[in-house]
């Protein structure tokens, strides 16, 4: 079970599916559009987390999903099964 005083508010992180490299999602996402605050994990995690930095300017719904929506393109490039409006959806009943 998850505890709202473990999360953290300034960053989401989300795994990559077995298979896919977190490097090469968050640099497709990236080259979609360079200003999304996304950025793969560092040292042993960086083949397998997302990061998706949104504190500051970066502190809004808008560039949650937007970064949602690279990533889902970038996934779906990988011939993965996205489900973006499941990803937004989630994102937004969690905002606060």
């Amino acid at each position: 079970m998850h505890e709202a005083r473990h999360a953290a508010p300034v960053a989401n992180t989300l795994r990559a599916p077995a298979g896919v490299d977190a490097r090469d999602l968050v640099a497709k996402a990236l080259a979609a559009d360079p200003s999304l605050p996304v950025m793969a994990g560092g040292g042993p995690l960086a083949a397998e987390m997302i990061r998706i930095n949104h504190y500051g300017v970066d502190a809004t719904r808008g560039v949650v999903q937007s970064s949602l929506a690279a990533l889902g393109a970038a996934l779906a490039e990988h011939g993965r099964p996205v489900d973006l409006e499941g990803a937004r959806r989630a994102a937004g009943e969690n905002w606060v």
